[in-house]
């Protein structure tokens, strides 16, 4: 992870929230993207395309410094959220995950890996990025084109966060108690074309 330093800016497809609280998404939730009515946000533009795609849920992006993200549509609150995730090319110095307990395009929480093997999660606030931990290696991240299942447990205010099943961080933070989930690619300065599919998501009770 080269580029240590770089803000992207976060692009939903579409607003998530904003029509009030609507009530919680029984559990288990799942989608393996095989239908594409399923309800992800989906566009393709200048900056990104987001699709159903091969059985996954496809996000390119195109321009450097970027971040462009899909939300399911749904409210969670105390959760396990998981998800694989497969570079399909691009560079390795770029950043793929999750995003949680979304508000908006300018509120949530994120948990993001690297396919040359760096993390970091943190949350977005009124459009400010706040990161608790910026990137850092981690052993457990498989590298390149392999994929790697990403995992978020919501507990109240305790986040923990994983990657194939190994944990990597926790932390306590009262930011955002529910809401949406998401997945998300970006790019880094001068670092254009990161490509991930992601499939399997399933949303969980906590045990």
């Amino acid at each position: 992870m080269l580029a240590l330093v770089a803000l992207a800016i976060p692009t939903g497809c579409a607003p998530a929230g904003g029509m009030g609280t609507p009530d919680l998404t029984p559990l288990p939730y799942t989608d393996d993207f095989s239908d594409p009515s399923s309800g992800w946000q989906t566009l393709s533009d200048l900056n990104a395309d987001v699709r159903y795609d091969g059985g996954g849920l496809r996000i390119i992006v195109k321009l450097e410094n970027l971040t462009q993200w899909s939300a399911a549509g749904k409210n969670f609150k105390d959760a396990v959220f998981e998800v694989d995730a497969r570079p399909n090319g691009g560079p390795t110095d770029n950043g793929f995950g999750v995003l949680f307990r979304m508000q908006d395009r300018k509120n949530f929480y994120h948990f993001g890996i690297s396919s040359d093997g760096y993390w970091r999660a943190g949350y977005v606030k009124d459009g400010d990025w706040e990161n608790w931990d910026d990137w850092q290696p981690h052993p457990a991240i498989k590298l390149g084109g392999e994929t790697n299942r990403i995992k978020v447990v919501m507990r109240g205010n305790e986040l923990s966060f994983f990657v194939n099943d190994q944990p990597i961080s926790s932390k306590q933070d009262d930011t955002f108690a529910s809401g949406d989930i998401g997945v998300f690619a970006l790019t880094l300065i001068d670092k254009p074309g990161t490509d991930v599919t992601f499939d399997n998501v399933r949303v969980s009770a906590v045990e």
